[in-house]
């Protein structure tokens, strides 16, 4: 009972204010313990073997006691020093704290009033394209897209983003200029934020605007170099042994026919300098196409192709009628002429040795005729 007496001595001087609790803290807490003692001698012996069979049950579920109680049984003056905390700090305490419920922990959570807060929490925002907390409305249709790529997926034109001036938040929903953080929310709509682009990302893809493109890159500032001549950002191993081709990236890709410059595909660099798709550099290799759609120079390193084509030539003779017929050659890949002789596998070309060579100047034989007699063709004469 000493222990019940000090718990609730404590409490009555808890909800006293601090002027109260140190003016007369000694004499309150006397008065309040008379005042308990003379309660509790008039309380039912049900009661008293209620409280200590749930001082048994807390005791056996490892139930934590509050700070303000006095465990080891002090006198109630301790108990009151210990509890001479604020109300007010109390109530917050107390809301912040987990409902005690038997065995379990019962944590409050206030729900969301929209639910947008837990899509972002689950990173489940944005579009396939980029992860970001607006939208923006298009200045050609007026019509809410998260990005552009949306937009063209869906419309018959294009939308250019600079011209975007609007932006929707995605958590709270105002309609606002475009700017790096919500007016109303404070949010940041990306980590990545470029207000000249309009692009807003929370994907870490080491984005840098590149003054010389006009656009954002990805890979990293430091990986790439912008080569005037080409007007685009390359490779830095490319800077001192590329092809330049002017304006090379302004052009649409010779395979899918799609814009590069503004791609979000990778891009292949061939020997030649012209560009194309990663992928369909990929399925023209699969397809067996090796030369640029472009200029028709091949598109890697073909020496052991030449070489396989050397010994199929070797191992098939031509006929005799052909065995000295010689033509004439360009050459794709070091763009000369040369006269070989004519053979059904290949035409090599006698200044690099490669085989993507084409025929030019007419027949592989001076006397077409006698091609057509060897060969069982003959013309027929007018009125037989």
């Amino acid at each position: 009972m000493q222990n019940g007496d000090s718990e609730k001595a404590s409490r009555g001087v808890a909800e006293r204010d601090d002027e109260e609790a140190t003016s007369s803290s000694d004499g309150a807490v006397e008065e309040a313990v008379g005042d308990r003692d003379d309660e509790a001698s008039s309380r039912d012996g049900a009661v008293e073997e209620a409280v200590a069979d749930r001082a048994n049950d807390d005791e056996a579920a490892g139930v934590v006691e509050r700070d303000d109680e006095d465990p080891s049984g002090g006198d109630a003056e301790q108990a009151a020093a210990a509890a001479g905390v604020d109300r007010d700090d109390r109530d917050r305490k107390d809301a912040r704290k987990p409902v005690k419920k038997g065995n379990c922990v019962w944590t409050m959570c206030l729900p969301s009033t929209s639910g947008k807060e837990t899509l972002v929490a689950n990173n489940n925002y944005g579009c396939e394209h980029y992860k970001r907390k607006s939208k923006f409305v298009t200045p050609c249709c007026n019509k809410v897209y998260t990005c552009r790529f949306c937009h063209d997926e869906q419309e018959t034109h294009t939308v250019n983003r600079k011209e975007v001036t609007e932006l929707i938040c995605v958590l709270c929903d105002t309609r606002q200029p475009v700017q790096a953080t919500c007016q109303n929310c404070h949010c940041q709509f990306g980590k990545y934020t470029c207000l000249e682009c309009n692009l807003f990302d929370d994907e870490d893809k080491n984005q840098y605007h590149c003054d010389g493109c006009g656009i954002c890159r990805v890979g990293g500032r430091d990986k790439f170099f912008h080569c005037a001549k080409c007007n685009m950002c390359l490779p830095i191993q490319l800077q001192n042994g590329h092809t330049c081709i002017e304006n090379v990236s302004h052009s649409n890709c010779p395979v899918c026919l799609e814009d590069i410059h503004t791609s979000r595909i990778p891009c292949h660099i061939p020997d030649c300098g012209h560009l194309l798709h990663r992928m369909c550099f990929e399925e023209l290799l699969n397809s067996g196409h090796y030369a640029c759609p472009s200029c028709q120079v091949s598109l890697l390193d073909m020496t052991d192709l030449w070489k396989y084509l050397d010994a199929e030539v070797s191992l098939t003779p031509m006929p005799e009628e052909y065995s000295d017929c010689k033509t004439d050659i360009l050459c794709k890949d070091c763009h000369e002429e040369s006269t070989v002789k004519f053979h059904i596998v290949g035409l090599k070309c006698l200044n690099c040795g490669s085989y993507n060579t084409c025929r030019i100047k007419g027949s592989p034989c001076s006397d077409p005729d006698a091609l057509n007699e060897a060969a069982g063709i003959t013309e027929e004469k007018e009125g037989s």
